[in-house]
């Protein structure tokens, strides 16, 4: 598929310029899969997903790579067609802000008295990428369940396993298992609750987890100001 590039923790689905346009086709795009109780599950989050203009939510972000292990608690947010808003809460970097604009354009500030002034970064800044080389803004539900939309097209294994009460909330859960020689990962794992959200990710080279987002005080189409997404 054109502009796409892979990355330690899996692929990165595009450059910023195609995002928005990328991710509406691959969710036109039908739905294969061998397992026959994967594919309503990835067909309701899609129709989900395309009723959702905006969102805020919670995570808790765990990345591991090497021996170097990097842990948040974030708040984040996002509004179409790609506007994102993180902030660390907790973890490394604590009270930072970085926000992916109307205009495409990354602007960042630091937390505490040295984050009175904001800066744009460059698409490629290490700021703008969490310790796998993934980037801020593709940690939106539109970009996970693209992931799974191309794996599922490119034939990738994938399997619904036994449902399970994550959070006191009842969660269909998927796992895929990852072939192509240019990632590391080999299982990709997620919980899907009954509002057909994802609420919890987990990725592992063998047996060792390496990736793990956990999403929770979603609220969903709350109209945020539009300012909110300018630094």
């Amino acid at each position: 598929m054109a502009n796409t590039h892979f990355w330690k923790g899996g692929f990165s689905l595009m450059t910023k310029k195609h995002l928005p346009l990328l991710l509406i086709l691959i969710l036109c795009t039908p739905i294969y899969s061998q397992d026959q109780g994967v594919a309503p599950i990835l067909e309701n989050l899609k129709t989900k997903w395309k009723s959702v203009y905006d969102y805020s939510c919670q995570m808790q972000s765990l990345n591991r790579l090497g021996q170097e292990v990097d842990k948040k608690k974030l708040d984040f947010s996002f509004q179409r067609p790609h506007k994102v808003r993180m902030e660390v809460l907790d973890g490394p970097k604590k009270g930072s802000v970085i926000v992916r604009t109307a205009e495409e354009k990354i602007r960042a500030k630091k937390g505490g008295i040295l984050g009175v002034v904001a800066v744009t970064l460059d698409e490629n800044d290490e700021r703008v990428t969490n310790l796998r080389g993934r980037k801020f803004y593709e940690a939106d539900w539109g970009s996970v369940i693209a992931e799974w939309l191309i794996a599922a097209k490119n034939g990738w294994a994938m399997e619904r396993l036994p449902d399970e009460n994550y959070n006191n909330q009842p969660c269909q859960v998927l796992l895929a298992h990852w072939k192509d020689p240019r990632s590391s990962i080999t299982e990709d794992k997620i919980w899907v609750n009954q509002d057909h959200l994802i609420v919890r990710r987990q990725q592992f080279e063998g047996q060792t987890l390496v990736n793990e987002v956990i999403w929770w005080n979603i609220q969903v189409n709350p109209k945020l100001d539009p300012g909110l997404f300018d630094l």
